[in-house]
């Protein structure tokens, strides 16, 4: 019996499985408490979007009383904070000039749970004042690629376009904001004057589709010269193109850019009636969005960058990579010079006092994403194609925007 005990007691067998065991609880914790805590962050700005929202909703109401802002911004937070099961908790008041709004919601937690800590709460807040008299013109820079018309991408983007340009109109004075529009694929179709595009094709009468100019022209906005390297490229059946699609399918989809305007009917119906079509020109889509700002040829509607009354803002949306060719240096045209080309054209645009913002719209290839981010630092979205995503970025976009009309204060 001693000689049992002894060994007993000498025995290291299962000393490896009590260890791991012991080891196993706080590193499940610890992998437990990074999981819920993305959770956590990623419910935060899912609420602080639709309450950015409400606030703004609420506080550019026309001739709305107390009452009514407060019963304005519960209804869009309601209608627009997306579903968890849960009800937050909202506030809404008026102090003074500005429509003050909080949530709150207790999330609950998944591993944590094992060290006692059922639930964590989401938090935001966001303070928005009664409008002022800013300026802005905005250029809606949109991918209308033929893969935009999978799962209805389009139609959601479309909507989320339309109620950020209308909470826009309804936040500034009469006059104050112009919004342009240039929906992009292979190429983009406009009606600006035909001098300004090199007639390739000998005999034929350009109908309005372009690509780009030679490099540098397609980087920056100068007004072509009269040498057909400052002119936009002509598209015809000769094209690269050639059996794809020609410039009479772009106008049947309603292709055409909509320069700066104040009709923000005419910009609805817009929205409303184009359809996707071809490849995908991100680049191209960015140089003719900074040709709408800019005040010079082949657009005039913009006022000069140094106008300090007016704010600019190009809003970019694709949902995929670059697969038309671009002019570079060398003469030569590939798909990477129109990556580059890209970069170059944003860093540009940031140059001149232009506030960009990017959408990669269900956009898996890390390069694109990589690139858009380089293009808008710190206002690089990317949503996914189901539920409300999409609507929450426009919104929070529409919000960034509003920072100068109406004062967002977070």
């Amino acid at each position: 019996m001693l000689t049992n005990l002894t060994n007993f007691r000498a025995s290291t067998a299962g000393n490896t499985g009590v260890m791991f065991a012991l080891v196993l609880v706080p590193l499940l914790l610890g992998v437990g408490a990074a999981v819920d805590y993305v959770r956590l962050s990623d419910r935060q700005t899912e609420l602080s979007a639709a309450l950015d929202g409400a606030a703004l909703a609420a506080a550019t109401a026309k001739d709305a009383n107390e009452a009514d802002r407060i019963s304005i911004a519960r209804d869009y937070f309601a209608k627009n904070v997306t579903g968890s099961g849960r009800a937050p908790e909202l506030s809404v008041e008026m102090s003074g000039n500005s429509v003050m709004a909080t949530a709150k919601e207790d999330v609950p937690t998944i591993l944590m749970q094992l060290g006692g800590i059922p639930t964590m709460t989401a938090k935001a807040t966001s303070e928005v004042m009664l409008p002022s008299a800013g300026k802005a013109e905005v250029a809606l820079v949109l991918d209308y690629s033929g893969s935009m018309s999978e799962s209805g991408k389009y139609v959601r983007m479309a909507a989320a376009a339309k109620d950020m340009v209308t909470r826009l109109a309804t936040a500034t004075e009469h006059g104050n904001l112009k919004v342009g529009l240039v929906p992009f694929s292979a190429m983009v179709r406009t009606s600006m004057p035909s001098a300004m595009v090199t007639q390739a094709a000998a005999g034929e009468t350009w109908n309005g589709c372009t690509q780009d100019r030679a490099y540098p022209n397609n980087t920056g906005v100068a007004s072509p010269s009269g040498g057909a390297d400052s002119k936009w490229g002509y598209f015809d059946n000769t094209s690269e193109n050639k059996g794809a699609y020609d410039c009479n399918a772009y106008a049947a989809k309603s292709l055409d850019i909509l320069p700066l305007t104040d009709d923000f009917v005419k910009v609805g119906k817009k929205l409303d009636a184009m359809r996707p079509l071809g490849n995908t020109n991100i680049a191209l889509g960015a140089e003719f969005g900074w040709n709408l700002l800019d005040d010079a040829a082949p657009y005039a509607q913009a006022v000069p960058y140094n106008d300090k009354e007016t704010r600019k803002y190009l809003v970019l949306l694709t949902d995929g990579v670059q697969t038309s060719k671009e002019w570079g240096p060398g003469k030569s045209r590939t798909i990477e010079h129109g990556q580059k080309n890209l970069v170059t054209l944003c860093t540009g645009m940031r140059a001149k006092g232009i506030t960009v913002f990017t959408i990669a719209y269900d956009v898996t290839d890390k390069q694109v994403t990589t690139l858009l981010k380089s293009c808008a630092p710190g206002k690089y979205f990317e949503p996914d194609v189901g539920g409300n995503s999409i609507n929450l970025v426009f919104s929070e976009i529409t919000a960034q925007i509003s920072n100068e009309l109406v004062r967002l204060v977070r």
